[in-house]
């Protein structure tokens, strides 16, 4: 009894431990408290310093609040897990490199993590290292441009060298930039050797160009570079880190110029400029409704193609202009840019006489003379002749002479029989008439009766050929299929067009132009076919064999030059 009663008495201390126990596994380990640190207190401008936040929190931090003061380069996140006392406790660490972007002492903000904050952290940020051959660094950079007074859009060239008298391991280098600028590379990397100071140092420049947006002071911020040098650890090594180096260029300061007050509009400057055109192929005669080919060409160092001045041909009178599309190009030269754009036009005479082609020009800026300068391209004179005749107007027939005896006859019989006379010469002539009507729409619906539906017609007139010249010559794949249509003027769709002509090449033409305009094929090289199937008179089915030889050809849609 006396063991019973013992066991009943430790019976609530033994619930109560196994109680604590149970709830020792299922509860939480309490809360650490969120720790922040910096693994350097100072550094210099340009450097990374690395933030490490750590925490049982699984939220991330907000970083957000640090960009003001820095760019974050990089992160990483590390997660450990421990069971203590059979407790779980899991440890978030965050790791980010962090550059600032000012100089001095930089306070970092308290970072949210969850429902918690870490502790605010101070960094001093001392001046980028900038090293020079004088000093005897190892590793310095160069910047020059090679006008600090540039006019405003005028290209700058910038030329940015990286000597080093030590092998790197790695490195990399920023872009230039500034506000107010379009920094653009060109070329490739150039390396060679140069001594500097009775030092032997390897070269690596770059170059770039500049264009200042406005007027005023501009600053070409400083290029920062990142590396490691082979030095102070073993080269041979493959675990080998080196020394890490970063080193920065001077700012270099612009004073850009607005453009001169008798400057042209649009405002080119340019090193050179080439305005150039075709006008030497045209020919010296042409004929009424004939596309002439004319092209325009400008070509500019020190400007990209989007800032030359769209092409277009001053109005000639009696004539059409039909413009093509625009090529534009901007390629690398040198250490610059070199804009070309290009465009064709078809000028197609309306009328014979002589047409005058005005005196083309293009006003720039040189840069190089710092003047204004005209580049003009003579006038020119066609003559044009009138168009070839389809078919030899009809001619009056000339009226028969009556002898004067008898019209004095007629004039002096009774008024009575002159009337009688008409009426008679009237009726006659309205029933031949009459009868000539009956007897056309007889044989109409004969011949309607005899080809069959959808039979094809007598082409028209040659209307339609300097209709189809102007469609190709501004690439109007619509209106050369209103122009084609008018070869047989009744029918009503391309593919009945095919069906009623003769040539095979025709056909061919036709269906092509009947597949890009409602299947959506490629239109590629279709002008060109076109143009070449209707040099020659198209001939239909139904007069195939009494079409003429094949070596009979209209004039060709475009002249050669």
């Amino acid at each position: 009894m006396t063991r019973l009663a013992l066991c009943a008495a430790r019976m609530p201390h033994l619930l109560a431990a196994v109680l604590l126990l149970t709830a020792s596994l299922w509860l939480p380990a309490a809360r650490a408290e969120v720790r922040a640190w910096l693994d350097r207190s100072a550094i210099g401008m340009g450097e990374t310093v690395t933030l490490n936040i750590e925490s049982d929190d699984r939220q991330e931090p907000d970083f957000s609040v640090l960009e003001p003061d820095f760019r974050i380069a990089s992160r990483s996140t590390n997660t450990q897990v421990q069971i203590v006392n059979g407790a779980m406790a899991r440890t978030n660490l965050w790791a980010v490199a962090l550059e600032p972007l000012r100089e001095g002492v930089i306070e970092l903000p308290p970072i949210p993590v969850g429902g918690d904050r870490t502790a605010p952290l101070q960094l001093t940020v001392r001046p980028m290292a900038r090293g020079s051959a004088a000093n005897g660094d190892e590793v310095f950079m160069e910047v020059e441009v090679d006008s600090p007074a540039p006019y405003v859009q005028q290209q700058v060239g910038l030329t940015l060298r990286l000597f080093y008298a030590v092998a790197l391991l790695d490195g990399n280098l920023d872009e230039p930039a500034g506000e107010g600028l379009q920094v653009r590379r060109v070329g490739q990397d150039a390396q060679y050797s140069r001594r500097v100071g009775g030092r032997a140092y390897n070269v690596v420049e770059r170059h770039y160009v500049l264009t200042p947006e406005r007027s005023g002071p501009l600053t070409v911020g400083s290029v920062t570079f990142r590396g490691r040098l082979a030095s102070g650890a073993s080269p041979g090594s493959f675990f080998s880190q080196g020394t890490p180096v970063v080193t920065g260029s001077d700012p270099v300061a612009m004073d850009v110029r607005p453009a001169p007050a008798d400057a042209s509009s649009p405002w080119l400057p340019a090193r050179a400029l080439r305005f150039t055109d075709t006008s030497s192929s045209l020919p010296a005669q042409a004929r009424v409704g004939d596309a002439l080919e004319l092209s325009l060409r400008v070509e500019a160092e020190g400007l990209s193609a989007e800032q030359l001045p769209e092409l277009a041909l001053p109005p000639i009178e009696g004539a059409e202009i039909y413009p093509d599309q625009e090529t534009r190009e901007t390629r690398e030269s040198g250490t610059g840019l070199v804009g070309v754009r290009s465009r064709k036009f078809a000028i197609v005479p309306l009328r014979e006489g002589r047409i005058e082609l005005p005196e083309r020009s293009l006003t720039w800026w040189n840069t190089g003379d710092d003047r204004r300068q005209r580049s003009a391209l003579p006038a020119l004179s066609i003559e044009v002749l009138p168009a070839p005749a389809s078919s030899a107007a009809a001619r009056p027939a000339p009226a028969t002479a009556v002898p004067e005896a008898a019209a004095g006859d007629a004039f002096s019989a009774p008024w009575a029989a002159q009337a009688r006379l008409w009426q008679l010469t009237t009726l006659i002539f309205a029933t031949a008439w009459i009868g000539t009507v009956l007897l056309w729409l007889l044989n109409a619906r004969r011949r309607a009766r005899a080809a069959g539906p959808g039979a094809p017609v007598t082409p028209a007139a040659s209307s339609w050929r300097p209709e189809l010249a102007h469609a190709l010559a501004r690439a109007d794949l619509a209106a050369a299929r209103r122009a084609l249509l008018r070869i047989a003027p009744g029918t009503r769709d391309l593919e009945s067009l095919a069906h009623a002509l003769a040539a095979a090449s025709q056909r061919e033409a036709v269906r092509a132009l009947d597949r890009a305009l409602y299947r959506g094929d490629a239109a590629e090289g279709l002008i060109e076919q076109l143009r070449a199937a209707f040099a020659r008179k198209p001939v239909l089915a139904s007069e195939a064999a009494h079409a003429a030889p094949d070596g009979q050809a209209l004039p060709p849609l475009y002249p050669p030059r």
